[in-house]
């Protein structure tokens, strides 16, 4: 908690002082710093998990991530201010020697502290991923970062999560085969997301990220409580994450190690200390049956998206790695499933876990599919006996 409130301190502090030089240079003399700032934002943006990606040690990635975010955006800030004293001085521009109207500082002001608060909420989500519980804390819990991604639009948002997953290996397994005969686009159907039990249900799905030093990549997908301090998850979102990062949507972030790892069915036990929510109902599903896939998409925003369950098969299903392949019972989905969303649930209308979402159809965009609960029923009945770490396997190169 004092690490947000010094991170909050901190950007108010930063805010106000891009607020006041708006105020100051007015909107004219403004543009190349704030240009300078968006392009030194974007470039920690990409380079801070890059380089995280290379640093075991959480104590040192925490260092990093500063270091950079500073460098660039300060690089940024002087880079733009230098441009624009040279180009006053080569124009001889008489604004510099003239008051400036309140209408020029006003625009000033606010196009830099918009362009500030862009900057902070890109390099807060990149950093709040990167596997460092400190820093994730810090963001969750941030009243600053809360108040501006509340005031982002919903397709900003989106689309800095689908650049994050360009760097971020969350990408959800393709299947070439039309699993349950399903061989054409589907229709998801129209649900109602926002009901008490779905509502209720969506409170236990938590964003899980890491990173896997070996193959030198981040990595993000969802997860659902299956039982007091347990989160059910696929192995290929864990796999090679010696420390996956939980983020409740109750703004917790705890500390989370992999007990139970199976390749072959694409599941993983994450215990996790400290998490209160409570476990989801497990059920049965059927042909036809309408629910949700919640999760987090390209590692940003939760989203609770309408499905249908197409079919129900018995499947032969390579393992994560691609070395052989075991039969499993698998609903076929109709349902927009977009990467980050392996691991999550698919829940009937009744808010109970039918399904774990581990993949897509490689040519239809709206067919996803989903291991049935009642394949893992055993796996999630045992959740709670899992208790020592294992190894997460290696990870899978994305």
């Amino acid at each position: 908690m004092l690490v947000a409130r010094l991170l909050d301190v901190l950007l108010v502090l930063v805010l106000l002082v891009y607020l006041g030089e708006g105020w100051r240079n007015g909107i004219l003399r403004s543009v190349s710093v704030i240009l300078g700032i968006a392009a030194g934002g974007v470039a920690a943006f990409f380079a801070i998990p890059l380089v995280a990606t290379a640093i075991p040690g959480p104590e040192w990635r925490l260092a990093a991530s500063i270091t950079l975010a500073i460098l660039f955006i300060g690089a940024g800030h002087l880079i733009g201010a230098a441009v624009e004293r040279a180009l006053r001085h080569r124009r001889d521009d008489p604004r510099h020697d003239r008051d400036l109207s309140t209408a020029e500082r006003l625009l000033g002001a606010v196009a830099n502290i918009v362009m500030a608060a862009l900057v902070v909420s890109l390099v807060a989500g990149s950093v709040a991923q990167l596997g460092v519980p400190v820093l994730s804390q810090a963001v969750q819990r941030s009243v600053v970062v809360g108040v501006i991604e509340q005031l982002t639009p919903g397709f900003v948002d989106e689309s800095i999560a689908r650049v994050r997953s360009a760097i971020l290996e969350e990408g959800i397994p393709t299947i070439d085969e039309a699993l349950g005969g399903i061989t054409d686009n589907q229709a998801p159907p129209s649900v109602d997301t926002a009901t008490d039990p779905l509502e209720a249900a969506a409170l236990s799905v938590a964003r899980i990220s890491g990173t896997a030093y070996q193959c030198g990549q981040n990595q993000s997908g969802s997860g659902f409580v299956v039982a007091p301090e347990r989160l059910v998850t696929n192995a290929h979102v864990v796999a090679g994450v010696p420390s996956p990062v939980i983020e409740l949507p109750d703004g917790h972030v705890l500390d989370g190690r992999v007990v139970y790892f199976d390749s072959d069915l694409d599941v993983a036990i994450i215990a996790v200390p400290g998490m209160t929510e409570d476990p989801l109902r497990i059920a049965d599903a059927s042909i036809g049956q309408p629910g949700v896939v919640d999760g987090y998409p390209h590692g940003g925003p939760f989203t609770s998206g309408a499905a249908e369950v197409r079919a129900i098969s018995e499947e032969n299903v390579a393992d994560i790695y691609g070395e052989s392949s075991s039969e499993r019972e698998v609903l076929t989905l109709a349902a927009d499933v977009q990467p980050g969303n392996s691991g999550g649930p698919f829940l009937t209308e009744d808010g109970e876990v039918a399904g774990l979402v581990f993949a897509r159809n490689a040519d239809h965009a709206t067919i996803g599919y989903a291991t049935s609960s009642a394949q893992l029923e055993s796996v999630y009945d045992k959740a709670s006996s899992f208790t020592s770490a294992v190894r997460p396997g290696h990870c899978v190169v994305g």
